[in-house]
C-alpha cells in the first residue's frame, strides 16, 4: 500500500511544500510550480497542505461510523438512512484512491482495524 508524509502540511507562497509531522522537525517534501491568478495558485495550495490532514480525518470518521452501535442508529433512522450511505460510499471511494485500501462496503468494518477495541 502506497505511504505518504505524514502531516500537518504547509505550503508557501514560492511552491515549497513542507511537513510538520508531529514530534519531528519541518521537513521539505516536495515543489510545484504554478499557473494561473494569485488566488487559484492559493487556493490550490491551501487544498494541497490539507489533503494529508483531511485523509486522516476521514479515514477516522469512517471507522467510527461503521462501529456497530453507530451504524445501527444512522440505519434505524429513515431520515439519515439513504443519504448516510452515499456519503459513506462517497467516502470510501475517496479514501481507496488515496490510500489504495480497500475498506468494505458500509455498515461493513474492516475487521483488522483495532483501533476502537479495547
Amino acid at each position: 500500500m502506497p505511504k505518504y508524509t505524514p502531516g500537518p502540511w504547509r505550503m508557501n507562497t514560492s511552491g515549497e511544500l513542507w511537513s510538520y509531522a508531529r514530534g519531528n522537525a519541518p521537513a521539505e517534501i516536495g515543489t510545484m510550480s504554478w499557473a494561473g491568478a494569485p488566488l487559484e495558485r492559493q487556493g490550490n495550495a491551501q487544498i494541497i497542505a490539507a489533503s494529508a490532514d483531511l485523509c486522516e480525518c476521514l479515514d477516522e470518521v469512517m471507522l467510527l461510523i461503521s462501529q456497530p452501535e453507530v451504524a445501527e442508529a444512522i440505519l434505524g433512522t429513515d431520515r439519515l438512512k439513504t443519504r448516510a450511505q452515499l456519503i459513506l460510499e462517497n467516502a470510501r471511494t475517496v479514501l481507496a484512491e488515496a490510500t489504495g485500501r480497500d475498506l468494505p462496503e458500509w455498515p461493513g468494518r474492516d475487521e483488522t482495524d483495532t483501533r476502537l477495541d479495547g
